[in-house]
């Protein structure tokens, strides 16, 4: 995953284990300081789950990613691939999401 001006950091998700669970954004989020960010599916029975792996950085001596606004955004689009896709990857998937939403999200307003 390049991080090159004008190429998105973000790509599809793909499986990452003989299992099919996803890592999504395609791969690991570079950061401002050289962690790396892994959002992946869990093997979670009881419901829909994800892990974030933070790699370790060469450069500082914290696990705390330090994120640009573009890396940013990267990981809210990986985290939005893993939400968006639960209706297609769980039984009653819409149900669990419209029921999580509720729980976590404000009401519209009109």
């Amino acid at each position: 995953m390049s991080n090159e001006p004008n190429e998105p950091i973000v790509g599809t998700p793909k499986p990452s284990s003989d299992r099919g669970f996803l890592a999504y954004a395609g791969g690991p989020i570079p950061t401002e300081y050289g962690h790396t960010i892994r959002v992946q599916e869990s093997s979670a029975a009881s419901g829909p789950h994800v892990w974030l792996f933070i790699g370790y950085s060469p450069r500082v001596d914290t696990c705390d990613p330090h994120l640009n606004l573009d890396q940013a955004l990267a990981l809210r689009a990986a985290l939005d691939q893993f939400i968006e896709g639960v209706p297609d990857r769980w039984e009653d998937g819409q149900s669990m999401l419209d029921d999580a939403k509720r729980r976590v999200l404000p009401a519209k307003e009109g």
